[in-house]
């Protein structure tokens, strides 16, 4: 498996549904957002306003992290994808990061863009071991955006199977980015295919 740590992406869950406003206004901090499907755990929610991290919008490091995989087995009913931006974009930018899951410690440290990729333990990520604490709140590992995302900078958008795939190229279309974005089925990143 390929290290983690070089790899090219970084990557944001969500329901297909919130697509066609994410197309329009870009993917918002938690704290800007008005109506969308949503998929995190109340609690988890609430911990994060209080740390102010709904300022931010959230990414991470590879796909079906604990995260991702919790998320999508509490909603099997719902369709997910995975909108991707390039990590060097947010290294450019200066992106936060915060090497562990945020909930992980109540001291959490906001580092800045280079020093939190160095200060990840990726020997703990690369093994995804998700039955230890530790391994699997490195995994979380988040990358944060301090203001919205615009559509036109990600880099790819990634489906489960064939029939999610046109429904994302039809909403690119409509939005007049289907010649921006790509889309790519990659049924691996995701737990399973959730049309029933």
């Amino acid at each position: 498996m390929a290290d983690i740590k070089e790899q090219k992406l970084l990557y944001h869950l969500t329901d297909i549904h919130n697509l066609p406003s994410i197309l329009e206004y870009g993917l918002l901090p938690r704290s800007q957002l008005e109506e969308f499907e949503d998929i995190a755990d109340s609690d988890i929610i609430d911990s994060r306003k209080k740390l102010k991290l709904d300022d931010y919008v959230p990414f991470h490091f590879f796909a079906r992290n604990p995260f991702d995989g919790r998320v999508q087995k509490d909603h099997p009913d719902k369709t997910f994808i995975l909108i991707t931006v390039r990590r060097e974009r947010a290294r450019k930018l200066n992106w936060t990061i915060i090497p562990q899951h945020p909930l992980a410690n109540e001291n959490i440290e906001l580092l800045e863009y280079d020093e939190g990729i160095e200060a990840i333990d990726w020997h703990v990520m690369n093994k995804r071991d998700y039955r230890d604490d530790y391994s699997k709140s490195v995994c979380m590992a988040e990358c944060l955006s301090p203001k919205r995302v615009l559509a036109k900078r990600f880099f790819n958008i990634f489906v489960a199977d064939p029939e999610d795939e046109d429904v994302v190229w039809d909403a690119l279309d409509e939005a007049a980015l289907d010649d921006i974005v790509n889309v790519d089925v990659n049924a691996g990143m995701f737990l399973r295919n959730n049309h029933g």
